[in-house]
């Protein structure tokens, strides 16, 4: 509150005239002058106020003239007693003719006691005595703007400037009114003019640095205040050091200049709230003071990216019976999800947007991170609801005032944007393609939305054209740092390792704290390292309408394995690899083996994968050598083709090769793939075995994606085989020729999902007919069940078990096989 103002120099005058005389004013007894009263009144004005006190508290209120009641209140109120000059006034003065100068006092006493009413109708009973009164004006709109008639006090101390622009203490009084009435920056320009005309006051001084500690300006408030030694108390000091370590906070989270001064500020206002903890926590009289700086500490620690340090000093400050306003809250919050607490960031999100203090401005904001936190927690099907609940709620133009269709609403765009990315995470692409491609023709200039397009258009499998709308958006964003990491991600797919390389190092240079970076940054280094593959498998099949026959095809009792490792990346685009497998089975001539050894070479780049080996195997018949090359080509994001070259062929059946007959052949495809969830491929392979046979397979095989949620995907596939051979009467099953058809339902659940961690079930249906030369047409049947883990984006195992029935040479038979599989990355 601006203290009362001090007497103009006129008003000075009229009340030592007044005190001088009121000798002549006192009862009859005094009604000529008394010397000896004379001398108290002249002692109390010059600060000795008790002797003239103590008579004229002695003195009866039935005796007591208006003069006697005028200087008993003038002189309490010198005194600064405030209580004193109430009880008196009311108990004497009030329906008493008194000086002008004890209507003032009385009326300031009232003011400092915050009895506003009280205080202004006192003021308005001085100012019917002398109108032109400026100390009575000033007081008056002082009072008018503390008691909640701010308006009124700016209108009549405008008028008052107007009329003396050059007194000080006319513009402090309009500075004053204009902060009561919210107009913080219009205040400060009175405060500052008053101090140009006065700044040498102290209470000029001091009131023009509290404006600029309420217009928001600590650091100049702090650069008068230390030019101006003692000119503060100690709580205003140390609360305008606070004020500028907040605003240290709120400007860490603006752009910097260079991204090498990212933590300056905030490193900045770290250090002076250790400072100011440091001095003041051990004064308990600075407990309010300490909390705050505590909260608003929050805000630069995560600034910093210390979101850990955020987490801890919340749950101490929870502990301690701390309730954060809602900016520290959006804090807390942020920094749990960073911290990969969804569970914890979701209810400090929804405190956040249902606050009654909640900022409009911050809410498609913190729906945003609030939808991240749902999804982050395994909740898809709540954060699409929160999603969609966001872009209905918004307008697309803001309707300002002379413009009759508006602005484009920015917080319409990025709710749209959500909405539309919702389908990605929620797994109706298709949906989401659409919404995206209808924003993008709306604002093809949205740096945010073309980047939302290219990662659809990568978890669709369609690498090769999020690289085109990526180059595109290089040329208004080439240093954007979600450009270069969904660059870099698309540079994987497409295996540019070397530009992967040159982006990864980019951002993580620039900014590593960053956990898009640092997610990038990880999976470039697991493929970077080494891997481990093991496949194994076992069966019991039944066939020849006797239980106790072995199967056709794989024998009876057949099981193996074959385990391969590959070493890191050797100049980018080169690994070798090794490996070693197993396989036996029974059968109706005995029991079969096969052991095997193979090192090779594998190389990717764009478009091409290249495989190359040569083996070992031994089957009982001594020592045999194989080789075998492969390469597979992307014509474009739909089309593949590739094919293989196969001497000693490891696909030979352990049956012929018990027999010591062997096979080399090789493979043709070509595939074709919509996206996603719909691709079919043909595959043609010759194979000419040691016996002089000759045979030839096709194989197409599809599928269409019939549903897909968050947690659920079903899938239709189709496979459509068929074979001839050349050769009858052969060891192993040689059809003359065949022909199947197999449909099936494969059904993905996901059980649990965590960021890289998931675990997931999987189930197989498929009825369809198989056909043999020579023989009748026969049903086939399958049910299959499996479980798949993935674990920390380095580890991957899956188990398979199916059962299948179908004929073979006119018998049916029966195949229970477990299928078992393994990647590890180190």
């Amino acid at each position: 509150m601006l203290p009362n103002p001090p007497l103009s120099a006129s008003g000075r005058l009229r009340l030592l005239i007044g005190v001088a005389l009121c000798s002549q004013l006192l009862m009859p007894a005094f009604a000529l002058a008394d010397p000896a009263y004379d001398a108290l009144i002249i002692q109390a004005r010059n600060g000795n106020f008790t002797p003239a006190l103590t008579q004229l508290r002695q003195l009866s209120a039935e005796r007591q003239t208006p003069g006697q009641v005028s200087d008993h209140l003038v002189i309490a109120g010198w005194a600064g007693q405030d209580a004193e000059v109430l009880q008196v006034y009311e108990a004497q003065g009030k329906h008493r003719n008194l000086s002008t100068q004890a209507l003032a006092t009385v009326a300031r006493t009232y003011r400092n006691q915050k009895q506003w009413a009280q205080a202004e109708a006192v003021y308005r009973q001085a100012l019917l005595r002398e109108p032109n009164n400026i100390d009575l004006q000033l007081g008056l709109a002082l009072t008018q703007a503390d008691g909640g008639k701010a308006n009124e006090a700016v209108q009549s101390t405008r008028a008052l400037v107007a009329a003396k622009p050059d007194d000080p203490n006319r513009r402090m009084a309009l500075g004053y009114a204009l902060t009561r009435a919210g107009l913080n920056y219009d205040a400060l320009f009175e405060f500052d003019q008053a101090f140009m005309r006065a700044g040498d006051k102290p209470e000029v001084a001091r009131e023009y640095i509290i404006a600029l500690q309420k217009a928001r300006l600590p650091e100049a408030a702090l650069r008068l205040s230390a030019q101006r030694p003692g000119l503060l108390d100690a709580v205003t000091q140390r609360r305008l050091e606070g004020d500028l370590a907040a605003e240290r906070v709120r400007m860490a989270e603006f752009a910097t200049r260079s991204e090498q001064e990212r933590y300056v500020i905030a490193d900045r206002a770290l250090q002076a709230y250790d400072n100011l903890l440091a001095r003041w926590t051990p004064d308990a009289s600075a407990h309010d003071d300490v909390v705050r700086w505590r909260i608003d500490r929050l805000g630069a620690l995560k600034a910093r990216a210390r979101t850990a340090d955020v987490v801890r000093e919340y749950e101490t400050l929870t502990r301690e019976g701390v309730q954060l306003p809602t900016y520290a809250v959006r804090w807390v919050a942020a920094s749990y999800l960073d911290q990969r607490q969804p569970e914890k960031a979701e209810p400090l999100y929804r405190q956040a947007l249902s606050a009654a203090d909640a900022e409009p401005d911050d809410r498609v904001e913190d729906t945003t991170a609030l939808f991240y936190a749902l999804q982050e927690s395994d909740q898809g099907e709540q954060a699409r609801e929160v999603a969609s609940s966001l872009a209905n709620s918004q307008k697309p133009r803001v309707e300002l005032k002379g413009l009759p269709i508006g602005n484009p609403n920015d917080s319409w765009m990025d709710a749209q944007q959500l909405a539309a990315q919702s389908g990605v995470y929620g797994g109706d692409l298709p949906g989401s393609e659409a919404s995206l491609e209808a924003l993008v023709a709306k604002a093809p200039g949205n740096v945010g939305l073309r980047l939302a397009q290219a990662d659809m258009y990568r978890a669709r499998d369609l690498p090769r054209r999020a690289e085109g709308i990526l180059k595109e958006t290089e040329a208004q964003a080439p240093r954007d740092i979600g450009l270069e990491v969904s660059q870099a991600y698309t540079a994987m797919d497409l295996q540019e390792w070397r530009q992967l390389d040159v982006l990864t190092d980019d951002v993580v240079a620039r900014n590593p704290d960053s956990r898009q970076v640092q997610r990038l940054n990880r999976l470039r280094n697991v493929h970077d390292m080494a891997e481990l593959r093991v496949e194994a498998y076992t069966g019991k099949s039944y066939g020849g309408g006797n239980n106790s026959d072995a199967g056709a095809v794989a024998g009876s009792r057949d099981w193996g394995i074959e385990s391969v490792i590959y070493t890191p990346p050797i100049d980018e685009d080169w690994r070798l690899f090794a490996g070693a497998g197993y396989a036996t089975a029974d059968f109706e001539e005995g029991t079969g083996h096969h052991r095997w050894q193979r090192v090779g070479v594998e190389r990717r780049t764009r478009d091409l994968t290249l495989e190359a080996e040569v083996s070992n195997h031994s089957y009982g018949f001594g020592s045999k050598q194989g080789a075998r090359v492969a390469f597979a080509y992307d014509l474009n994001d739909h089309w593949q083709y590739g094919g293989s070259l196969d001497y000693l062929a490891a696909t030979t059946p352990l049956r012929a090769l018990n027999a010591d007959i062997t096979a080399n052949g090789g493979s043709g495809f070509i595939r074709w793939r919509a996206n996603e969830s719909r691709e079919w491929k043909l595959s043609v392979s010759p194979s000419h075995f040691s016996d002089g046979n000759d045979r030839v397979e096709a194989l197409l095989a599809g599928r269409e994606g019939l549903y897909s949620s968050p947690k659920v995907q079903v899938d239709l596939g189709l496979e459509v085989a068929t074979s001839r051979n050349s050769k009858e009467d052969t060891v192993y099953f040689n059809p003359k020729s065949d022909f199947s058809v197999l449909p099936t339902v494969n059904v993905n659940h996901v059980l649990y999902h965590r960021y890289e961690t998931q675990w997931s079930q999987q189930f197989q249906v498929g009825a369809g007919t198989y056909s043999q030369r020579d023989y009748s047409t026969g049903g086939v049947g399958l049910i299959g069940y499996g479980q798949r883990f993935r674990w920390n984006d380095v580890l991957e195992v899956g188990a398979n078990l199916s059962l299948i029935s179908r004929p073979y040479d006119g018998d049916r038979e029966r195949d229970l096989r477990l299928l078992v599989d393994l990647t590890y990355r180190f």
